[in-house]
């Protein structure tokens, strides 16, 4: 007698079954991203670095434990958290007298303490010297490359051109130098001689191969400056009062978990369009620039994917084309009026 096996019919259709595989996947990343040890210090209402000189008002909402109106969607930081950890274990290896996710804490001047991990620190014992590490930047030199004494915090973005354009930010600068002086406190950094604290950019994207860093020499004073930034939000705290609004509406609608919580109907425009033609005139302004958009997007995507290659489909030629570089002259562009049209704010979702 032979066995026989009987299937029944899905319940499902492909799409749908599709659709299901494609969402557990999304979730597991969201879940992944909110069970790092800083999704978890925001849960837990408790004030990091990485939240020092960014916007005082999120801060004070944040020790005010203000529930989150926002939920944003991680795939971008998971992205960047997997690789920078890929990262810091290579670097481990190579460098294993070198500290990474060291746990420290910043002493604020004025009273009370910060928690932080900053991702490398080259210890005053590893770190060359001045004299060494200027030697081992001489054309002549065989031997291992030398680094200063320092913190390292890895950053990952996608393509680094804006980042290449502007530079740190006053948040980034808050965030080393605090890290600095706390290993300072520690003694695994000597403040007598240099160190260098710098963030090391990397392009998630992948169409960026170099790593781009921008640093600079420990300054004390900027300690000074992150007490008074502090000292702003603790006042507003202790007086029931708002903090400054440090960031752009439209930065906050985009990114911040608070953007309902905090600027609620804050807006700059005034009057309300109620005429139906003038209604459908918006409307078909937003959806063209929707379609600029989406074919910025196609047309950027197959770019990436016909790298290199030419020849003929048939119907089209493709080829790559090298444009000369051309020295225009100083101008001076005549002022115009341009139409703005943009979603009022509101949280983004996945």
């Amino acid at each position: 007698m032979t066995d026989t096996i009987s299937f029944e019919a899905p319940t499902m259709t492909v799409p749908e079954m599709d659709a299901l595989a494609a969402e557990a996947v999304y979730q597991a990343i969201q879940n992944a991203s909110n069970g790092t040890s800083r999704s978890q210090q925001q849960q837990d209402f408790r004030l990091g670095m990485s939240n020092i000189g960014h916007c005082r008002m999120h801060a004070l909402l944040l020790m005010k434990q203000t529930p989150p109106t926002e939920q944003r969607d991680k795939t971008a930081a998971f992205i960047g958290t997997v690789l920078g950890e890929a990262i810091e274990a290579q670097l481990k290896r190579e460098h294993p007298d070198w500290l990474f996710q060291h746990e420290t804490v910043f002493s604020i001047p004025s009273g009370g303490e910060v928690n932080g991990h900053p991702d490398v620190v080259i210890p005053a014992t590893s770190g060359a010297t001045l004299d060494e590490f200027l030697a081992s930047r001489a054309e002549d030199y065989e031997g291992e490359p030398l680094f200063l004494q320092g913190i390292w915090d890895l950053k990952s973005k996608a393509e680094l051109e804006s980042v290449r354009k502007y530079g740190q930010s006053q948040q980034q600068t808050f965030q080393l130098t605090g890290y600095a002086k706390a290993m300072i406190d520690e003694g695994a950094l000597d403040p007598d001689k240099p160190i260098w604290i710098g963030d090391i950019y990397f392009d998630r994207s992948g169409r960026v191969h170099e790593a781009y860093a921008i640093g600079h020499l420990y300054d004390p004073e900027v300690v000074g400056h992150i007490d008074e930034w502090i000292n702003d939000v603790k006042y507003a705290l202790i007086n029931g009062e708002d903090a400054s609004r440090d960031m752009p509406r439209e930065w906050c609608w985009s990114w911040c978990d608070y953007a309902t919580a905090c600027r609620g109907n804050d807006t700059d425009v005034e009057g309300l369009i109620e005429d139906p033609e003038f209604i459908a005139a918006v409307d078909m302004h937003v959806e063209a620039m929707a379609l600029e958009k989406r074919a910025k997007k196609l047309k950027d995507d197959a770019k990436t994917a016909l790298a290199g290659r030419s020849g003929s489909t048939g119907s089209h030629n493709v080829r790559w084309v090298d444009v000369n570089a051309v020295d225009m002259k100083a101008y001076t562009r005549s002022g115009y009026t341009k139409l703005d049209i943009r979603p009022i704010g509101k949280p983004k979702g996945k």
